[in-house]
């Protein structure tokens, strides 16, 4: 699959994004970097955190893949893996 022109769900700039193996998109952002969320987690975008950029920022220089995903509590922002 070849990557799309989509607006960051975090930002809203202009980022690519490709379909990811499990439910969801892998994006790649100017400003965010790059992370995974979830198709449900885009269905909530009012529900994303107001620190989700920097949250996403902070997980990449650790060396995660940051994915926002959906659970019982809310959207929330785990370290993937790199």
């Amino acid at each position: 699959m070849s990557p799309e022109p989509a607006n960051c769900p975090l930002c809203s700039a202009a980022a690519e994004r490709m379909r990811a193996a499990t439910r969801g998109f892998r994006y790649t952002c100017p400003s965010c970097g790059t992370f995974h969320i979830s198709s449900r987690a885009l269905t909530c975008r009012n529900d994303i955190p107001a620190s989700a950029r920097e949250d996403v920022r902070r997980l990449r220089s650790y060396g995660h893949a940051p994915q926002i995903e959906v659970s019982p509590d809310g959207v929330r922002i785990v370290p993937g893996r790199s």
